[in-house]
């Protein structure tokens, strides 16, 4: 890493759940930012935090979906490349990540990055026209800016995706119709539509169990690729 070792690891993420997993664990060497969804929020965020700290890397995680038929709700997709960005993910950071081993899939893939939640199955196959045929991909909201901010700064980073969605799957709802003026999803919005639909409210309630186990999964990661690199610092 190109910072100085007492620097934290900066974990990303846009959403406050995508990180309650982090929270409540020791955090030694961690640093924790939610910056809201999209690119604009993502990248307003990580540059203010990186005016006032320093960071000897970012991992951006998350949930996104699955823009491959061979992936499952709750795979950990780490990015090889981020499209439309030229920005790499740092190799050393890449290579801990694969070198891991848990009791679930990670993979290594392409990220893509909409403006909009993609809610709809057809949209995400769309998407997916773009990857080769044996190449895995997702889709979330803020990885080229990751990537773009980080290398601005020449700092390395990572972006690693838990799958809460599926290449062939709709969500159960269009969450774009929920979103405020900054472009976060407003919960309170979110429940009204529930109550105009209420059909959707088993779909909601899958989704949520899976953001549960995406959410404990992207944890273990981190602590296990951040406790594998310290390990490595002191060697």
């Amino acid at each position: 890493m190109h910072n100085a070792k007492e620097a934290p690891f900066l974990v990303v993420a846009a959403l406050s759940y995508e990180l309650q997993k982090l929270k409540s664990l020791p955090q030694d060497g961690l640093a924790l930012l939610e910056t809201g969804e999209g690119i604009q929020n993502a990248e307003r965020h990580l540059e203010a935090w990186l005016e006032r700290n320093e960071a000897q890397a970012v991992l951006s995680i998350g949930f996104a979906g699955g823009l491959s038929n061979s992936l499952q709700a709750g795979d950990i997709v780490v990015a090889r490349e981020v499209r439309d960005s030229e920005s790499k993910p740092d190799q050393t950071l890449m290579i801990a990540a694969h070198q891991l081993r848990f009791g679930f899939p990670v993979k290594s893939g392409v990220a893509f990055t909409s403006n909009e939640i993609l809610w709809k199955a057809e949209a995400k196959q769309a998407l997916a026209r773009a990857l080769s045929q044996n190449e895995v991909g997702f889709v979330d909201m803020e990885s080229t800016a990751i990537a773009g901010v980080c290398a601005r700064r020449g700092l390395p980073f990572l972006i690693a995706r838990s799958i809460t969605d599926l290449l062939d799957e709709d969500l159960p709802l269009d969450f774009n119709l929920y979103r405020n003026d900054d472009g976060r999803v407003d919960s309170g919005r979110v429940m009204k539509g529930v109550l105009r639909k209420p059909l959707t409210i088993k779909g909601l309630l899958e989704l949520r169990s899976r953001s549960k186990l995406c959410a404990d999964r992207i944890a273990a990661f981190v602590i296990g690729l951040t406790e594998s690199l310290d390990l490595r610092s002191k060697l």
